[in-house]
């Protein structure tokens, strides 16, 4: 799964650029939602970057 880890990374700044967007056109709950997964997917990067293969 160590390999594989980018995936996490690029999802985590896909729903940080995401929330940003959201944030500029003013529809701030989409905005929070977004921010809320991107931490999740952060999470799951730093967990899954950490694992022994």
């Amino acid at each position: 799964m160590r390999r594989a880890t980018w995936i996490w990374a690029v999802g985590s700044a896909a729903w940080t650029f995401d929330a940003i967007v959201n944030l500029y056109y003013h529809s701030l709950p989409h905005a929070e939602l977004a921010f809320m997964v991107a931490v999740m997917f952060a999470i799951a990067w730093a967990f899954y970057s950490r694992q022994a293969r």
